[in-house]
């Protein structure tokens, strides 16, 4: 019985000391996992999530947008992305974020071939003005239509007149009752010739003794007929710009002496007007070679810059070159569309693409890279050579630019520069 109590007593001292070994071993194995999970708070060290690059932390974790772990960021990285935070504090309508292609202002020497483009027109020169010498009726039209051929001697119209017919009447009786007053005679011939007659008219009254009803108006010109009375007498207009077909002087109307009835325009000489934009004004002068293609077909021949007009046409920043052609065939049509490639030689200067470059009218701007944001810059060009535009001053050759500032860009209302 005795013994019985001493092994019971046994068993229990045996069953607590299990249990205590057991809960020190559990609280030792907690004690070293709570060791290993601790992790102290890395002192001067930012994380940052791969693909969200504005979430930093000061100690790792998970990014809260799409649950990532957490990667250690190197110190020029986290000084390039806190400077990159306080860019887009800035106003949005001064910087953009893009991946575009960018390039460097270059020092070089461009081909100087300016691409220029303009109309076919009259050569100012080549217009003569028909005047009627004396006061009066028109009897008959030998004209009937605008911009209807005519030859020189060719007769345009005829004319009655009271005070030609008075002066006639004047030089017969003359004849008739001074004939030796020679002096006198040849004055009156002089007068019937200023007011219109030929000498074969006045040598065939003298024979004849009879006055000529109608005086003729020729032309002393050959050309094409325009006519004054629908147009101003410095008009240039071509004949596919004119709605008025007709002639609006009639048989019938009368005339005043000096009034200018016709205009002949002679297109054997033609201008081609070629507009040079403001930009490229500076690079072109007299005498530099031109290749022009009229409707698109090239014209043969040596031409060059005759005369450079002096002054800007206005609402188009434009100046006017002339060319001078010959068109003694007719094949060239004043009216027609004309283009011309410019040769001004070479220029050397810094040069970007014309891609780059947004213009804004009085100003242009480029999209200068700052880390990885693009800030409208403003600056100041020079002269557009093929595809590349010179520039003078806003930029340096160390900046990197937009390829394609159209790419950065909705609308004009983005731009604001600073400068």
């Amino acid at each position: 019985m005795r013994l019985l109590k001493i092994l019971s007593i046994v068993l229990i001292f045996s069953s607590c000391n299990s249990t205590n070994e057991k809960e020190h071993n559990d609280m030792k194995e907690q004690d070293n996992n709570d060791h290993k999970n601790h992790v102290a708070p890395s002192q001067g060290k930012k994380y940052t999530c791969p693909m969200h690059p504005e979430i930093i932390r000061d100690e790792p974790g998970q990014c809260p947008i799409c649950k990532m772990d957490l990667v250690e960021m190197k110190g020029d990285e986290s000084k390039s992305s806190e400077t990159e935070l306080d860019v887009l504090l800035k106003p949005t309508n001064k910087y953009v974020i893009s991946q575009v292609k960018t390039v460097a202002m270059k020092r070089q020497t461009v081909s100087a071939t300016i691409q220029v483009s303009g109309k076919i027109n009259y050569d100012t020169r080549e217009i003569s003005t028909i005047s009627s010498k004396v006061e009066g009726r028109i009897e008959k039209l030998y004209v009937k239509y605008l911009y209807q051929p005519v030859s020189k001697g060719q007769k345009l119209m005829d004319i009655y007149s009271k005070e030609l017919l008075t002066e006639q009447e004047n030089f017969i009786y003359l004849l008739k009752n001074d004939p030796d007053n020679y002096s006198l005679i040849k004055t009156a011939e002089d007068r019937l010739m200023l007011q219109g007659l030929t000498h074969y008219q006045v040598k065939k009254i003298k024979a004849e003794k009879k006055a000529i009803d109608y005086i003729g108006i020729y032309s002393p010109y050959s050309g094409h007929l325009h006519d004054l009375l629908g147009e101003k007498s410095s008009d240039m207009s071509s004949m596919n710009q004119q709605p008025q077909k007709e002639l609006l002087i009639k048989e019938g109307m009368y005339v005043q002496k000096g009034q200018a009835v016709f205009n002949v325009y002679n297109t054997n000489k033609l201008w081609a007007l070629l507009n040079v934009y403001s930009e490229n004004q500076g690079s072109i002068a007299k005498g530099q070679n031109v290749n022009l293609f009229v409707d698109g077909k090239e014209l043969s021949g040596n031409f060059k810059i005759d005369f450079i007009e002096p002054e800007i046409k206005t609402n188009q920043n434009t100046v006017t070159a002339r060319v001078y052609l010959s068109n003694l065939n007719g094949e060239i049509k004043v009216g027609s569309n004309v283009k011309g490639n410019i040769n001004a030689g070479e220029k050397t200067g810094f040069f970007i693409p014309v891609t780059s470059v947004v213009d804004l009218g009085i100003s242009h701007v480029v999209f200068l890279k700052e880390n990885n944001l693009f800030r409208a810059q403003k600056i100041l060009v020079g002269s557009v050579l093929n595809d590349m535009i010179e520039i003078v001053s806003g930029i340096k050759e160390s900046d990197l630019i937009a390829v394609n500032a159209q790419l950065l860009m909705d609308s004009e209302s983005f731009i604001k520069t600073e400068n």
